[in-house]
């Protein structure tokens, strides 16, 4: 007998969480190799911010699943874009008031570089 199919497929959520939390110090490395110290901090903090944001939303919006419960699914992924929402504004606005010093081109590169990976993730894992 065939296992029946899920509706919500959480395996691209994961892979792309697992990839962001490699990116967090994948990104602080390459801040150290590019300027010093201050920067590898600061562009990991970035980075965390994303992946918290991230992390949240994934959690919001797949915490339902089934055909009945559709309303529920949309609107968790509503919550889940306003959390990810708030969190990334909150933490950037915590990171720039709370650290000091800090490189404020580096949180912001080490912010895209994990934001990046949701667009190169998915292309990536259909590859394989």
């Amino acid at each position: 007998m065939s296992r029946p199919h899920r509706l919500v497929d959480r395996r691209l959520a994961k892979a792309l969480l697992i990839l962001q939390s490699i990116m967090i110090p994948v990104a602080a490395v390459l801040a150290w190799l590019i300027h010093d110290a201050v920067a590898a901090k600061s562009a990991a903090l970035g980075a965390l911010v994303y992946f918290l944001a991230s992390a949240y939303f994934a959690w919001q919006a797949f915490k339902s699943s089934g055909a009945r419960a559709s309303r529920q699914i949309l609107s968790n992924m509503y919550l889940g874009l306003i959390g990810k929402f708030v969190i990334v504004v909150v933490g950037l606005i915590l990171i720039l008031s709370s650290v000091s010093p800090v490189s404020m081109v580096a949180v912001l590169g080490g912010f895209i570089l994990v934001q990046a990976m949701s667009w190169i993730a998915p292309f990536w894992l259909a590859r394989r």
